[in-house]
Formats: structure tokens, sequence, C-alpha cells
């Protein structure tokens, strides 16, 4: 217990250095999926403070997903990229050309879409920045408000039944949103014409 607590009195002498910890936790995890970003997440808000925890979370993570999103663009044409496309692939291509920003606000607002996909996807089908960006972020900032709140509170969060079946509901509703839009791009027809 005294190592937290040595911990937490390190971070609250050095907040610029774990403002710009916070950031490159969350830009690496738009690179490597298999980071917990929840997680990221809620230690930013318990380490920064419900707002610290929002504005570096959306900050670091903004950059590196635009980053992945610009460098699929750059880089999907590439024939190395060959053997990753197959008919679902091009279903998934589609499909994102397809949507507007409000879709993609669904995509990154739900923790159970991977949005690393969404973004590479993206990337390869040229969406445009200014469609790509608002849409991205404004999911972004919906995820990270949840998680900042968690991770700002945790301890009276956790003595709060309210909040833990209000978060239990959330997740539930969330899971829902997510599993539906993995249908419609299973069964979303290539043939449709793309907007």
């Amino acid at each position: 217990m005294e190592y937290i607590d040595t911990f937490f009195s390190m971070a609250q002498d050095n907040q610029g250095l774990v403002f710009l910890i916070a950031i490159a936790a969350t830009f690496i995890e738009s690179f490597v999926p298999a980071l917990p970003l929840m997680a990221i997440v809620m230690a930013n808000g318990l380490m920064l403070g419900f707002i610290g925890g929002i504005i570096s979370s959306c900050i670091g993570s903004g950059l590196g997903t635009i980053a992945l999103f610009l460098l699929s663009r750059k880089f999907g044409t590439l024939k190395y990229f060959d053997k990753f496309r197959n008919k679902k692939t091009y279903r998934l291509i589609d499909w994102v050309k397809s949507q507007k920003s409000f879709v993609l606000t669904l995509c990154y607002s739900c923790p159970f879409v991977p949005g690393c996909l969404v973004s590479i996807t993206s990337g390869f089908c040229n969406k445009e920045l200014k469609t790509f960006v608002p849409g991205m972020i404004l999911g972004k900032f919906i995820l990270f408000t949840v998680s900042s709140y968690v991770g700002d509170d945790i301890t009276g969060f956790l003595k709060s039944p309210e909040k833990i079946i209000a978060l239990c509901l959330l997740v539930v509703v969330s899971f829902l949103i997510g599993k539906k839009l993995n249908y419609n791009i299973d069964k979303y027809d290539i043939s449709n014409e793309v907007i």
C-alpha cells in the first residue's frame, strides 16, 4: 500500500510529466490495439483528475488515430496489403465509405468496436479528413468522459451501487451497439452504391 502512496505523491509532484506520459500512452495505444485503452484512460483520470484525464486522453488518442489514418491512406495501396484483401475486407471498406460522420462517432464511442480497424479501413478507402476527424474526436470524447469519470473517483464510484448499475447498463448498451454495427458490416452488400 505504501508503494501506491509513494507513486501518487510522485505523480502529484510531477503533473507535467504525468500529462506527457498520459498523452504518449494513448497515442501508442492507437497503433497497438492490444493495449487496454479503457484502463489507460481510467488511469489518466485517476492521476490527472476528470478534466486532465479527458484532455490528455483526447490529445494522445486523437493524434495517434489521425496519424494511423493518414499512414493507412498513404500506404494502403502498396502491394504488401493485397494479401489482406478478401471479400470481408472489401465489405468493410465499402461499408466505411458509405457511412457518415455519425456512424464513426458511434464506432469510436463504443469500446466493443475495434477503433484501430476503423482507422485503418477509413484510410484504405480514402475517407476525407474533414469527415473522419470530427466523428472520431466526438466518439472518443464520449468514451473518455465516461472512463475519466470512473477513474477520477474510483473509490467513491465503487461505494455507490447506483453508479455501478449505471455503468453496467452503459456497458450493455455499448455492447449491443457494437454487436449491431458488426452485424451491419457482415450483412453489408458490397454491390450497394457507395455514398
